[in-house]
């Protein structure tokens, strides 16, 4: 059973992806910002940084993610889908919404394929990197709860044969 999330958990989420983000970014920028200055309104300022616009922008991509799992991943929104099909109308929504604001901010030219290709592998990428941590912490989280049942029984047995003596 997961605790339920207050406003504070998301933020932190927001702040989470946020903060991802704009460390690929970063590296992102150092890499082609130069290259890329012409074509990209993320990297209008060349290797120098990211403009204050498109960390705005950044910042209610982050919110628009949480939102979509929130919607995906709560069951007061969806009570009867698999995690299997949530998951997939998840991604399927987070692109939909990313492909939105490329339109909509200028990202990088659309009517090129290779940006789109550099975006949907960058994107891959970035999903099986996450779905990787989120296995490992949940196994991480079995394998304490394992635990900790294990030693409630083990208590449960002592105190049973002292009942018994």
């Amino acid at each position: 059973m997961e605790e339920r999330k207050t406003i504070f958990d998301y933020l932190g989420e927001v702040f989470l992806i946020y903060g991802i983000m704009t460390v690929i970014m970063n590296i992102f920028c150092v890499w082609i910002g130069e290259e890329a200055k012409e074509l990209s309104s993320m990297f209008s300022l060349g290797g120098a940084g990211i403009a204050k616009e498109t960390m705005a922008q950044f910042f209610l991509v982050a919110v628009s993610i949480v939102f979509i799992r929130f919607l995906f991943f709560t069951d007061t929104i969806i009570r009867k889908m698999t995690v299997v099909m949530r998951t997939v109308l998840m991604v399927i929504s987070i692109i939909g919404m990313m492909a939105i604001f490329i339109f909509a901010c200028d990202w990088f030219p659309t009517d090129m394929p290779e940006p789109w290709l550099m975006f949907l592998l960058c994107f891959f990428i970035c999903f099986v990197i996450s779905l990787g941590v989120m296995v490992l912490k949940e196994r991480i989280e079995n394998r304490r709860m394992e635990e900790a049942l294990n030693r409630i029984k083990q208590k449960q047995n002592e105190m049973e044969k002292k009942r018994n003596e």
